[in-house]
């Protein structure tokens, strides 16, 4: 409680979001992205093995987006591949043509939402990772990527509230 009695301090808070927020990650880490439409590219592969070839995958995933520019799965892993790289502009541009293709594409819309945060604009963040929940409320991920873009943002009992939701779904299965 803080001095006036108002409910936990925002030390607290931040205390027990960086707890959760560590359990979350773990949680997330070890859980399999739903394939709604795309899964994040090689989800089984470890950081070491992406990171021996990450100029051929990337140029393999452009050459899939251009040969096939009317999958929106295509454009979602080029869009995830870019932001892994770091070329969030790029990859936000890849993430809007997914959605064009298909509006209703979960995975380009948390993949959006992620490098939104990324970009620092985060109500527009918020409402990509709020949409993606619109479409489907079960995977831990997005629950995770809120939780630290609330963070982000200082709404502390946010992140929360995001964590602990997150790691009651996944304790009751829902990936």
């Amino acid at each position: 409680m803080t001095a006036r009695g108002q409910g936990p301090s925002r030390l607290a808070l931040l205390r027990q979001g960086l707890y959760l927020f560590c359990g979350c990650a773990l949680l997330v880490a070890a859980t399999p992205c739903a394939a709604s439409d795309a899964a994040p590219p090689n989800a089984g592969e470890t950081a070491t093995a992406r990171a021996a070839a990450p100029g051929a995958e990337l140029a393999a995933a452009r050459t899939e987006a251009a040969t096939h520019p009317e999958s929106a799965p295509a454009q979602t892993r080029l869009g995830y591949l870019l932001a892994e790289t770091g070329a969030l502009e790029e990859a936000l541009g890849q993430f809007a043509l997914a959605l064009a293709l298909a509006p209703r594409a979960f995975e380009a819309k948390t993949g959006r939402g992620m490098v939104l945060a990324g970009l620092g604009r985060y109500p527009e963040a918020e409402k990509a990772l709020r949409d993606a929940l619109l479409l489907n409320p079960n995977p831990v991920r997005v629950h995770y990527e809120l939780g630290v873009l609330y963070r982000k943002m200082g709404e502390y009992q946010k992140a929360v509230d995001e964590f602990k939701e997150g790691i009651r779904k996944h304790r009751q299965g829902r990936n």
